[in-house]
C-alpha cells in the first residue's frame, strides 16, 4: 500500500517550493508530463516531461497515465509507472477527482492556498505579462471556487513560505 502526498493549488501559489522541501528530506517526487512547451527557465524531466500533445495522445491511448486532464486548452498527466513509484505528485484540482477511491484514502491531499496579490507577484516575477497574469487568474477562479476535496490546506504568504 503506497502512501501519497499530492499538492494542488492555483498558478504561482507554491506547490514548487513545498514539493522541494519534500525531495530535500527524501521523497521521491513525480515529475508530471504535459503537452505544453516549456516556459523560460523551465527544465524537461525536471519541471515537467514537455512531450507535445501528438506523444500525449499516443499515452493515453497506450493507457501509460494514472490521471490525466486538460487545463487550459494543454494536458496535463501523472505517468502510471510514477504513481506507483513516486511519493509526493502535483495535480490539478480536476485530477484529484480521477484517483481511485483506495488510492484517495491511501493519500495525503494537501491544497496550497496563496493570496491572489502575492501569486500576481510571483506571476510577474516569472515574466508573464498582464494579460497572461489576467487569464490565469480567471481560470484558477473557476478551477477552485468549490475545491473542497482536500485533507489540509496551507495558506501561504510572503512571509511564511519563501
Amino acid at each position: 500500500m503506497n502512501k501519497r502526498i499530492i499538492l494542488v493549488g492555483p498558478s504561482a501559489s507554491g506547490k514548487n517550493f513545498i514539493r522541494e522541501k519534500f525531495v530535500q528530506k527524501g521523497y521521491k517526487a513525480d515529475c508530471s508530463y504535459t503537452s505544453r512547451e516549456p516556459r523560460e527557465g523551465e527544465v524537461d524531466g525536471v519541471d515537467y516531461k514537455f512531450i507535445g500533445t501528438p506523444r500525449f495522445m499516443e499515452m493515453i491511448a497506450g493507457r501509460k497515465f494514472y490521471e490525466w486532464v486538460e487545463y487550459n486548452g494543454k494536458f496535463y498527466g501523472t505517468g502510471l509507472e510514477e504513481w506507483n513509484n513516486c511519493d509526493i505528485f502535483i495535480m490539478e484540482s480536476d485530477g484529484i477527482g480521477h484517483l481511485k477511491e483506495e488510492d484517495r484514502k491511501q493519500s495525503l491531499v494537501i491544497y496550497v492556498n496563496t493570496p491572489l496579490p502575492e501569486r500576481v507577484k510571483r506571476m510577474k516575477e516569472r515574466g508573464w505579462d498582464n494579460d497572461k497574469v489576467y487569464e490565469r487568474i480567471v481560470v484558477d477562479q473557476k478551477k477552485f471556487k468549490n475545491f473542497k476535496d482536500y485533507d489540509l490546506e496551507i495558506i501561504s504568504d510572503k512571509n511564511n513560505l519563501m
